[in-house]
């Protein structure tokens, strides 16, 4: 079990590293939520991949929690599509309606055991911040050391559909209510490795929330989601200010649960990623060459920060 979050401010507030921490070169990535629809991150992915546009550090919020974190931990691309190939709600779901939700979600650890490299957050090969939201006070934190199930279990932790997660004291739930694109964790991650200079760029990607289904909602779950996806619209610009860029996929037509429209979801990030890659190297052309200079597979974390608010 992670280490019990201590309370934050909404700046934020990091752990004193042993070590001044190296900058690893490249971008930041805030993957945003969105259930089925978040299978675009990975079609963003395989666009920086190919185009070997290095990766600083990565925050993520639910699903971008899972892929991020994954990504993060060593797999493969190649794994990650054929596991999400094959996705299904039953693979993360176990139905058990009590007071605080109608299903469990901790078969997401049998998921992250057979698909991650890595099972700790000091331990991926890319730096990794993973958002939630305290239930208690409304405040998000944001974990970046610890054991990585648990914490990737809350962020994705839908109110209403899925209990809370219990870490420590706090009961915790999905990232997404509080940061549906969690760019100010990015933007916070990039201080603490390159300063508040221009090498600190921080890329979104937001999905959206929207069930994908017009006319009036047939289930509790529309209700909910659409009433969350209404909050967010008035969130889109605090989280928006800390982006230097931001990609939307083009998911408009993907319902929460569209499991099987997988290769889609992908062509759509993909899709988005090209596009903004004009963009993507006029933002790394201003950032500072030194920056650049170290092959990322050489860095491995030696530090890691206990949480930090958006």
């Amino acid at each position: 079990m992670p280490r019990t979050a201590q309370p934050v401010s909404p700046m934020g507030s990091f752990d004193t590293p042993s070590t001044v921490p190296s900058a690893r070169p490249g971008i930041g990535l805030a993957l945003g939520g969105g259930f089925a629809r978040g299978f675009a991150h990975l079609g963003v992915l395989q666009v920086l991949e190919e185009q070997k546009i290095p990766i600083s550090h990565i925050a993520g919020t639910s699903v971008g929690s899972i892929l991020g974190a994954a990504y993060a931990s060593g797999a493969p691309l190649e794994r990650l599509v054929d596991t999400c190939r094959t996705l299904r709600l039953r693979d993360i779901a176990r139905w058990r309606v009590s007071r605080l939700g109608l299903a469990s979600n901790y078969c997401l650890g049998d998921l992250i055991e057979r698909v991650f490299e890595s099972r700790r957050f000091e331990d991926l090969r890319i730096p990794m911040g993973v958002v939630t939201t305290d239930l208690a006070c409304g405040e998000p934190v944001v974990f970046t050391h610890g054991p990585l199930v648990e914490v990737i279990r809350a962020s994705c932790a839908f109110p209403g559909l899925f209990e809370p997660v219990q870490i420590g004291t706090r009961y915790l739930a999905d990232g997404g209510l509080v940061a549906p694109v969690p760019t100010l964790a990015a933007r916070t991650m990039g201080n603490e490795l390159h300063g508040s200079t221009p090498s600190n760029i921080v890329i979104g990607v937001s999905v959206g929330l929207q069930d994908g289904y017009r006319g009036a909602p047939t289930n509790i779950f529309q209700v909910v989601s659409r009433a969350l996806s209404a909050a967010q619209k008035h969130q889109a610009e605090i989280w928006e200010r800390q982006a230097d860029l931001v990609l939307r996929p083009e998911v408009q037509s993907l319902a929460w649960d569209d499991f099987d429209r997988t290769a889609e979801a992908i062509d759509a990030g993909a899709a988005a990623a090209r596009r903004a890659l004009p963009r993507i190297r006029q933002l790394m052309e201003s950032m500072d060459p030194a920056t650049l200079a170290v092959p990322s597979s050489l860095y491995r974390p030696d530090f890691w920060a206990a949480e930090v608010a958006q």
